[in-house]
């Protein structure tokens, strides 16, 4: 089977300046024996995961900010069960500690909502959790439908899902867990094992419409790219590429203040659109990583994986990730 949630972390965000690391946020990039065999009804796996993600450079329009960094440790279920030979769901559910370490006091800027600047527009929320603490909990509940619409030594899957917060977490924070907004990523996923070959390639696409805080559009697209080898019948080493890009959105420092230097700041700053800032700009990262899979038996696998961050826009880069996965399959014959 075709699991979206597989194929998307790393690209998405854990993140309150850029990540949905979760997507959350490049990890694993295999569905295990489905590369290479067809779906039955019943058919399922199961999935638990760790990742640790840290971040440390922002790049704005003009400047890139070395004063701060972020630290997360994600766990997340996630699943599928095929209901035919075609058709199948998957759901995943990240848990979600994050921290937000100050290097350079005068330059980190932890974002509070307390602080007295806050006078034409005063913050909703309160809860400040820049505070060098860890801080989080359950993020968002995605789910989904899949389509396996052909089969072969080139499998294609398109896919349709929805993701929500599951509570009503800050989002006004470099250690925010997530962006608190809905989305709905319409994509495929596609794997291609040539015949007689030791090789395999993978890859998701999909375009996701997000929730538009303040009537701004700031849907994106996500990306995956993986290409692996079987150095025998248990063991796959791949290499990948994971993206987020999104094609609107705001541009800091010239949507926010006229003044490239942040000379106006905070007096520039008192207003609903920097109280939202990290919903608002236009997040753009790419992941690059390595990762294995070594098959136990039949009916389970453990992954593992590394990335760091090669390209950022208007986002935090990660200096290094890593995952560690457990998977469990279920045959329905």
């Amino acid at each position: 089977m075709s699991n979206p949630t597989e194929t998307q972390i790393g690209a998405g965000d854990v993140s309150g300046a850029g990540l949905f690391g979760l997507f959350l946020l490049a990890a694993a990039v295999f569905s295990g024996p489905a590369i290479a065999q067809g779906q039955s009804p019943g058919d399922a796996s199961i999935r638990l995961e760790y990742q640790y993600i840290l971040t440390d450079r922002f790049y704005d329009d003009v400047w890139t900010y070395d004063a701060w960094t972020t630290e997360s440790h994600v766990v997340m279920l996630s699943g599928d069960y095929a209901f035919s030979e075609r058709w199948s769901a998957y759901a995943s559910l990240p848990y979600v500690q994050k921290k937000f370490n100050c290097l350079v006091p005068v330059w980190c800027d932890p974002h509070n909502p307390n602080d007295p600047y806050w006078v034409d527009f005063v913050p909703p929320d309160k809860r400040f959790i820049d505070d060098g603490d860890y801080h989080g909990g359950l993020q968002d509940l995605s789910f989904g439908l899949v389509y396996r619409a052909l089969e072969g030594p080139l499998t294609i899957s398109p896919y349709i899902g929805y993701g929500f917060p599951t509570n009503d977490y800050p989002f006004f924070a470099k250690a925010a867990i997530g962006m608190n907004l809905w989305n709905l990523p319409v994509g495929a996923t596609f794997s291609y094992v040539p015949y007689f070959s030791d090789w395999h390639f993978r890859g998701n696409l999909a375009y996701v419409f997000s929730e538009k805080p303040l009537d701004i559009n700031v849907d994106f697209w996500l990306a995956n790219l993986s290409a692996g080898y079987w150095f025998s019948q248990r063991l796959s080493v791949n290499v990948f590429l994971s993206a987020k890009w999104i094609l609107d959105g705001l541009e800091m420092p010239w949507d926010f203040t006229d003044d490239p230097f942040y000379g106006n700041y905070p007096g520039d700053f008192d207003t609903r659109e920097w109280w939202q800032h990290d919903r608002l700009i236009g997040h753009r990262n790419v992941n690059l990583g390595v990762g294995v899979d070594y098959f136990l038996g039949e009916s389970s696998k453990l992954s593992g994986s590394y990335y760091t961050g090669i390209h950022a826009e208007q986002s935090s880069e990660v200096d290094y990730a890593f995952t560690l996965a457990y998977t469990r399959y279920f045959d329905g014959d």
